[in-house]
């Protein structure tokens, strides 16, 4: 039986690390929670010689399925392309083994197209969708099984793949937004360290002969300068190597419960990241929830996968009390309030839901309005950001061309 490896968090919010062995990653997944964890990641165990630990239950060898359940490789717009034209064939009334042969023949993705072809011959052996696609953990989430496996219940699975599809471009799209927000501040800060270090290293140096021959004292920002620089110059392999270490043992750190723990809540309350966080867990969550929600998975099921999905142990463990608080007999828009963590709009409108009954319609509403949030406060923490680098590279810059003029004006006031 295949192991899987797994990530989860228990109801304090401290992350917790194993492995079960399931048949697949569904049914690792009711393991894990029937530990009292909530699943916040499951993949596939690696064996001694590097490959997946997956059992091959189909025409495709047991080495190369293990690779392709890695997942990797596939695009989510590839994901979502295949998944809207799946349940556009089946509502057109095709067969599901017609479905797949034709999409095997004409996607774009090499990876998904082997794994659709090895979907349709599972299938046409007689198993169901849902579990053909618990050979692939890597490439089929658990939501994605979940929400084909209550299409298939219900009778209705080209608009569960429909609304799964819209749910895959949403979250890639909101995934691009936040990382497009990040990724401009890191590369004007990766290049302005390596302008300062150029500098110290390569032209400061240039100076040092021109500097000490002007026989006038040197100021202490002068002398500050160009002893960092010279250090730079002859100990560079010291500031390389505690860099390295820091870098490397953050890294180890961060992956413990402790880091991961410690990262998520810090993600949660600082300053100015902290509240764009809110609202990008505030979409995901309702979002999320609607979608499964619509597609008539139980409530207690949708937020154990919602769980899941949030990559915050901290959402994870404040979304497991809520599942607690149900199974009480609390509603979700009460059980929701007591954690004091859900914003009071999504407290709202989920109990408007509840008593006119379209949870689904107050959610998916709820999840508009915070998706188009963290368009404006994305937008905002860039427009924030770039004056502040600005400000410190300017500094930075500024503090050395300081230290290069100061003796030469300290020696023309010496001469008039």
């Amino acid at each position: 039986m295949p192991t899987f490896t797994y990530v989860a968090a228990d109801r304090s919010g401290t992350t917790k690390r194993g492995s079960v062995e399931a048949a697949n990653s569904h049914e690792a997944a009711e393991l894990i929670r029937g530990k009292g964890l909530v699943p916040v990641g499951i993949n596939a165990a690696r064996s001694a010689a590097g490959s997946l630990a997956v059992r091959s239950t189909g025409p495709l060898g047991g080495a190369k399925q293990g690779k392709l359940a890695a997942g990797g490789g596939i695009a989510a717009k590839d994901m979502s392309v295949f998944t809207s034209q799946l349940g556009t064939m089946l509502n057109a009334g095709l067969s599901i083994t017609r479905t797949l042969d034709i999409q095997s023949k004409q996607l774009n993705s090499k990876k998904l197209r082997v794994i659709t072809e090895d979907l349709k011959k599972k299938v046409e052996s007689g198993l169901p969708l849902s579990t053909a696609l618990d050979n692939y953990p890597g490439v089929f989430s658990t939501l994605y099984t979940a929400m084909v496996r209550s299409g298939e219940a219900s009778g209705n699975l080209g608009n569960s793949l429909l609304k799964m599809a819209t749910f895959l471009e949403r979250d890639a799209e909101l995934k691009r937004k936040i990382k497009s927000a990040t990724s401009y501040p890191m590369i004007v800060i990766i290049a302005s360290v390596a302008i300062i270090l150029g500098l110290f290293i390569f032209v400061l140096p240039k100076f040092v002969g021109f500097l000490t021959g002007m026989n006038v004292p040197l100021p202490m920002p002068t002398r500050m300068t160009l002893a960092m620089s010279n250090y730079l110059v002859h100990k560079w392999y010291v500031l390389f190597g505690v860099a390295g270490v820091v870098f490397f043992g953050g890294r180890a750190w961060f992956r413990t419960p402790q880091g991961i723990h410690w990262k998520d809540n810090v993600a949660l309350k600082a300053p100015v990241i902290g509240p764009l966080v809110l609202k990008t867990s505030m979409a995901r969550f309702t979002d999320t929830l609607a979608t499964l929600f619509g597609a008539g998975v139980p409530l207690i099921g949708c937020l154990e996968m919602v769980g899941g999905t949030m990559g915050n142990t901290i959402v994870a463990a404040t979304i497991d009390r809520v599942i607690a608080s149900i199974k009480s007999g609390t509603a979700l828009s009460a059980a929701m309030a007591e954690t004091q963590f859900f914003t009071s709009m999504v407290i709202q409108m989920t109990a408007v839901g509840e008593e006119s009954g379209s949870l689904e319609a107050m959610l998916a509403k709820v999840a508009t309005f915070y998706q188009t949030e963290v368009d404006a406060a994305t937008e905002n923490l860039t427009n924030a950001l770039n004056p502040i680098l600005m400000i410190v590279v300017g500094g930075m810059i500024g503090w050395v061309l300081i230290s290069l003029y100061l003796p030469i004006f300290k020696m023309a006031g010496g001469i008039s």
